[in-house]
């Protein structure tokens, strides 16, 4: 990373720059300037080394312990299915289980063939309940990215694994959907990418989103009315 763009990141402030923003840098250098236990969720889809795309070439092992230190209540990582010992090795103690996660409508590339189940790892204070979710795609353009996890996915995460309002970290950002997710259900996001491109198309997807994240909020605001009286 040139030195230009770390003194972009040194001069950002907790928690006013991180909140809901798209951080364009290296997750490892902008996670190490968020302090502890910060993170209500936080959801990680790193590169997965299958040579996709030129950032594809290896899985960067290390980022496991340090959202481990940011989240208050737990993470879960999609990884791969080869590097799921690796990612279980460095996730250690904090390690719980796997979630899996039913395509019903659509099937992706796998290492036998084709496959419809996610298989994510848990860790961390997780919450609590089902070790199974299930979803339908309705939405099949790629948003410029050559590995997107489908918006639907990232909503039954999201739902499953967070609260209204809660803040949700992605240190892998891509083009955004989890960051456009959280938006659609009411809750915070900070995502980081390291490909400016990829910032600029999260960005522009999180703008066209922003009226469904103000109706979210306003339907979370009124159930608490509700639940009041």
């Amino acid at each position: 990373m040139s030195n230009n763009s770390l003194n972009k990141l040194a001069k950002l402030s907790w928690p006013d720059d991180f909140i809901d923003k798209v951080i364009c840098g290296n997750c490892l250098e902008v996670m190490g300037l968020i302090p502890d236990k910060q993170i209500d969720f936080i959801f990680a889809d790193s590169p997965y080394g299958r040579n996709k795309a030129d950032w594809d070439f290896y899985y960067p092992i290390g980022y496991e312990k340090e959202i481990l230190r940011l989240a208050k209540n737990g993470v879960v990582i999609t990884c791969g299915e080869k590097n799921i010992g690796t990612a279980i090795t460095q996730l250690g103690d904090e390690y719980k289980a796997p979630i899996y996660a039913w395509n019903k409508n659509g099937m992706t590339r796998g290492i036998l063939g084709y496959q419809n189940v996610i298989i994510a790892l848990c860790a961390g204070k997780i919450k609590r309940g089902q070790n199974f979710i299930q979803f339908s795609i309705s939405d099949l353009s790629r948003k410029n990215h050559p590995a997107p996890k489908p918006i639907e996915y990232m909503r039954a995460i999201i739902l499953r694994f967070s609260d209204p309002m809660d803040l949700i970290l992605d240190p892998f950002l891509g083009s955004g959907t989890t960051a456009v997710a959280c938006k659609e259900l009411g809750r915070h996001f900070i995502g980081i990418e390291i490909n400016p491109d990829y910032c600029k198309i999260a960005e522009h997807r999180l703008a066209q989103t922003a009226c469904q994240s103000e109706l979210a909020i306003t339907f979370h605001e009124l159930d608490h009315k509700v639940e009041e009286k």
